[in-house]
């Protein structure tokens, strides 16, 4: 199964699915909106969890992944759902596209490590604001490539109604609580006005 369009957001799937572990029994995709990536972990998966706080955008998951078995959708809250519907440290995956800025982002990272299972993997691709001259230059150079990847692409596209929010953070901002939350984390800024956070929660730690 591809991406079905393509955007900034989108670009960076194939990192994550580079980054789920064998034998992933359980995976956790937070603001899933169209379901568009939970249905790529679903061929890598047990079982996929989609969440979201838009009921329109769970309305549209379900519409577009009837026929994905292993995959359901919640309209719930991140950090108020019951631990029947998302239980501490079960998880061996879970993914945040886009999403950390809108739940704050040391909230949310707090929260992920909580629910994964130990050794399990956490994978975002996060938005913050320049809080440099390097960021600013950084932003700058990647126009010409979103302008030229969206051509060969057909275009940015993103779900219709996709809730969108300003960055909670500066890139360094961003970075210092991944490295006070998520210890051994490994943070990078990218091109596309993202960053990448990879984090395994170590085995002796639990939930």
């Amino acid at each position: 199964m591809t991406t079905s369009h393509w955007n900034p957001n989108t670009h960076y799937h194939p990192e994550i699915l580079g980054f789920v572990p064998e034998n992933c029994r359980e995976a956790l995709d937070v603001g899933c909106g169209d379901g568009e990536l939970a249905r790529l972990l679903a061929a890598r998966s047990g079982r996929v969890t989609g969440i979201d706080l838009s009921a329109e955008m769970v309305e549209s998951a379900r519409a577009r992944s009837e026929d994905v078995d292993n995959a359901r959708f919640l309209e719930a809250d991140f950090f108020e759902a019951s631990g029947t519907e998302l239980p501490l440290g079960h998880y061996d995956l879970i993914t945040m596209v886009a999403v950390a800025h809108h739940l704050g982002t040391e909230r949310a990272l707090s929260r992920s490590a909580e629910l994964l299972a130990p050794g399990g993997r956490l994978a975002v691709i996060g938005l913050a604001d320049p809080g440099s001259v390097l960021d600013l230059l950084h932003l700058a150079v990647a126009v010409p490539s979103v302008k030229a990847l969206g051509r060969r692409r057909g275009g940015r596209h993103a779900p219709e109604k996709m809730p969108v929010a300003d960055p909670d953070t500066t890139f360094r901002e961003a970075r210092d609580i991944a490295r006070r939350v998520l210890p051994g984390s490994r943070f990078r800024r990218r091109l596309l006005w993202r960053y990448t956070l990879l984090w395994e929660k170590p085995r002796d730690v639990r939930a």
